[in-house]
């Protein structure tokens, strides 16, 4: 989740610092093209703070103006994350809205905006030489160099940004589309699952709570439409449960810093069949596999792989230590006998490694913590309220928790995955849809600015297609060298993110290469359509241009 909102804070900064650099652009270009009203008000004794007070006011109240705007296009979009997030997927202190303090924050962040963005450009259309700004009043002349540069520069930042922030949401986009086609490793369909809490008080005999288990499971299981039912320590996706330190018996004994965690999994014999968990080897967990008889555990593929990776690991035994039944503790150890080894099920998240683990009875190994599976041959949500009826004939004051079907515990699973792209998606878009508007922005006023100049050309027989690839390579130029430097700092900016991605390396040629192709597509048409509008100019016209 930390990660999630440094990313989700950066897409916000570099949206933000593109629509600054637009706003400077669009300053910088009303600046230059007011240099002969701010001479004439210079030469009638107006004081450059004067002047620099007046384009400041102005950029503040655009500014502003913006801000407020902003403010109700962000109470809509707060409005639709909240719907994308699922009822008590937060914790109840989390409260996600628009208090005072966001309002307050956006308001003044868009008017430290207007000033610190309207300073420079203020400064500059305040210093021209006035004879110079007076003559060009009468002549169609080319903007100031100096202000073609800051221009070109903030439409290099412009497109960095945006492709940086449109990699960014590729990748997320990729991994997430990967996640949907992840096998968990186990069948979630018509499967419905509750927490079962336990009264300690009530069972304190471990003999007789095993029993209470199987009454709730066979009464269930005798429920019209369900086919097998089955308990668990920890439902699928859902952690660990218990992770323990274990020792392979006949080996090298290790201290306890340097043993290896596994995940421990305290199930019913009928997990497997509930969760249509696949055999690889060896045998299931029987109803058989009773306290008192030999302790039998199963394994699963990635712990197989990890402690015998050239070796039969049936008939090893495998030590970790007693969990006492309701309590935070460890007795001695025990020497789980391997007969079993599974294919992997995913325990912490689709885009999670395979964990390694064993799954051992809760008849030799009985715990409190408990969940109920059930698995049905019809949709698990029309079964709710006769599997509560179900639980009554064993016990009234039996109490379930998060009634959940296991696809709705996937789909939860992909939750942050799927609003932090789709976000992500959102601001990339905005991101591209400014830059594009700058690029767009400043070429045809660089145009219009060359119109004199390009209606010369005109006259003297340069041709329209000639016309059309000056203004093209002019407005395309910063736009090449914007995703140049994007590039560069690209690793830097999808760094943090790698631990979000799946099945995605953080510096995917494919998405680079589709993101880098569309916004230079987007660029170049921004930048031919002013070429194209000004060839269709006549050149007299554009020669008495003033």
């Amino acid at each position: 989740m930390h990660t999630a909102v440094t990313i989700l804070f950066a897409a916000t900064l570099f949206v933000l610092l593109i629509g600054c650099a637009n706003l400077a652009n669009l300053a910088l270009a009303r600046g230059i093209s007011r240099e002969s009203e701010i001479a004439v008000r210079a030469a009638l004794g107006a004081s450059r703070w004067r002047l620099v007070r007046q384009l400041l006011i102005e950029n503040v109240v655009i500014a502003a103006c913006g801000g407020v705007l902003g403010v109700g296009v962000g109470y809509a979009m707060l409005k639709w994350i909240q719907s994308l997030i699922p009822p008590y997927t937060l914790p109840p202190a989390v409260d996600i809205r628009m208090d005072t303090s966001v309002l307050l924050f956006t308001l003044a962040a868009a008017v430290v905006t207007g000033l610190l963005f309207g300073i420079a450009p203020a400064a500059q259309a305040t210093n021209p030489s006035l004879v110079t700004a007076l003559r060009k009043r009468g002549h169609g002349s080319t903007a100031a160099s100096s202000g073609r540069r800051v221009r070109s520069v903030l439409v290099v930042a412009e497109v960095a940004l945006a492709f940086m922030l449109l990699v960014a949401s590729g990748l997320l986009m990729r991994s997430f589309l990967k996640l949907l086609d992840v096998d968990p490793g186990f069948d979630p369909k018509n499967v419905l699952t509750a927490g079962l809490p336990i009264n300690q008080e009530q069972h304190p005999n471990t003999v007789e709570l095993n029993a209470y288990l199987d009454a709730i499971r066979a009464a269930v299981k005798a429920v019209p439409g369900v086919r097998e039912t089955a308990t668990t320590s920890a439902l699928p996706l859902q952690g660990w449960g218990y992770g323990v330190s274990y020792e392979v018996a006949d080996r090298e004994v290790r201290d306890q810093s340097n043993r290896r965690p596994a995940f421990f999994k305290i199930v019913s014999a009928s997990y497997f069949d509930a969760l249509g968990i696949k055999l690889l080897a060896g045998r299931l967990l029987r109803t058989s596999d009773r306290a008192g008889g030999p302790p039998v555990a199963l394994i699963n593929e990635t712990l197989a792989k990890r402690e015998f990776p050239s070796e039969n690991p049936l008939g090893r035994r495998i030590l970790v230590r007693e969990i006492a039944p309701g309590k935070t503790e460890f007795r001695q150890r025990i020497a789980w006998e391997i007969v079993g080894v599974i294919a992997g099920e995913k325990v912490t998240g689709l885009g999670d490694e395979i964990s390694a683990g064993m799954y051992v009875s809760h008849q030799q190994s009985p715990t409190y913590g408990i969940n109920l599976i059930v698995r049905a041959d019809i949709p698990p949500q029309s079964l709710q309220r006769a599997v509560r009826s179900a639980i009554d004939s064993v016990n009234r004051d039996q109490p379930l928790s998060d009634v959940r079907t296991l696809e709705q515990i996937v789909d939860q699973s992909m939750q942050a995955n799927r609003v932090t792209s789709t976000i992500l998606a959102v601001f990339a878009s905005i991101a591209l849809m400014l830059a594009v508007g700058g690029i767009y922005g400043v070429t045809s006023y660089a145009t219009a600015q060359r119109t004199h100049e390009l209606g010369l050309r005109a006259a003297l027989g340069a041709s329209a297609a000639s016309l059309r690839r000056l203004i093209f390579l002019g407005g395309i130029r910063p736009t090449v060298i914007g995703l140049l430097i994007g590039l560069l700092g690209l690793d830097a900016a999808t760094r943090v993110m790698s631990s979000m991605l799946y099945g995605v390396a953080n510096d995917d040629p494919a998405t680079i290469a589709v993101v880098a192709t569309v916004l230079f597509g987007v660029a170049g048409l921004a930048c031919l359509l002013p070429a194209w509008r000004i060839t269709k100019t006549d050149p007299m016209e554009a020669l008495r241009h003033q």
